[in-house]
């Protein structure tokens, strides 16, 4: 990495934060998909119910009115919607980048590989 050009080396660390960054993001958007599918589950399961429901409310069960908790838990629901579509914003804008810098990198190789022209005679 000596032999890069500053710029290029600049490029490289950019392109490895890139990546740290994208893989922080999947991951939280991967646990947003399961809450949001436990989240799912538990309105089906409320819908399927007759009378007065129950919830954690830190380590204990509280009882709640079944349509308070149906409110409760769309609204939860939108918001995790929410935060999905803002993981998957970032991630494709950090590809995006990510393949920019690629691309940089391949012409960047290409032209080093690339005979100078100025051959012994």
């Amino acid at each position: 990495m000596d032999s890069l050009p500053e710029d290029m080396k600049r490029d490289v660390v950019e392109f490895q934060q890139l990546q740290q960054q994208l893989q922080m993001v999947a991951m939280q958007r991967q646990q947003s998909s399961l809450a949001l599918a436990e989240l799912v589950k538990a309105g089906e399961e409320v819908a399927k119910s007759s009378g007065k429901c129950y919830r954690f409310a830190g380590s204990v069960m509280v009882p709640k009115e079944k349509a308070a908790l149906e409110a409760e838990l769309k609204e939860e629901k939108e918001s995790l919607d929410l935060r999905q579509g803002m993981f998957q914003k970032q991630e494709d804008k950090l590809r995006e980048r990510l393949s920019t810098l690629q691309k940089k990198f391949a012409e960047f190789s290409t032209k080093q590989q690339k005979p100078s022209g100025k051959e012994a005679a």
